[in-house]
């Protein structure tokens, strides 16, 4: 994870900083200012290191409001259910998504989805999955929620359409909806 400091000194080149307090009001604006903590948004997914061309990534303000709905589905029923959550990746611009082989329509690039991990240890994969399950199968289709669960405790969760997959980006994997894949 990278941490506050490490986002101050990024944002502080190139009016980074200004458009990041432009964007804190937004959030707050929004009501979900306090659900991750904001930089965790701008910061680049550490999965694939090599792909990384800077820690963090601003995403582009026309995409801003786009992250609030899944900002308040992750406040109103995911952070219920497991616990506070941080984020892993957010945004992911077109060269990134490639390099890690994002799907070419993938809700990271257009900011409706955020990959997140539990930050409460005691909550394992079978957990998570079995607390997720519930809830994607209650609100994700009225909310058009997409839920990814990946290997360990890593999952996508966005608010862009109802689809369902597993740790090999297909729906056969998904482990909520295939008991033997948890």
């Amino acid at each position: 994870m990278a941490t506050e400091q490490e986002f101050h000194h990024w944002a502080a080149e190139e009016g980074r900083a200004e458009r990041f307090v432009r964007f804190e009001t937004a959030l707050r604006t929004a009501g979900v200012a306090d659900v991750v903590p904001a930089y965790d948004l701008w910061m680049m997914d550490r999965l694939r290191r090599r792909c990384m061309r800077a820690l963090f990534i601003e995403p582009p303000e026309e995409s801003w409001d786009n992250i609030v709905e899944t900002l308040r589905f992750i406040r109103d029923h995911v952070e219920p259910a497991v616990g506070d959550v941080r984020v892993v990746s957010a945004y992911r611009d077109e060269t990134f998504n490639v390099c890690v082989g994002g799907a070419p329509a993938s809700a990271h690039r257009s900011f409706f989805a955020l990959d997140l991990i539990p930050t409460d240890p005691r909550i394992t994969r079978a957990t998570l999955i079995d607390r997720l399950c519930s809830i994607h199968a209650r609100e994700g289709p009225n909310l058009g929620v997409g839920l990814g669960i990946y290997r360990a405790r890593r999952f996508h969760i966005d608010t862009r359409s109802y689809r369902g997959w597993g740790h090999d980006h297909h729906s056969a994997s998904f482990p909520c909806s295939n008991p033997a894949m948890r």
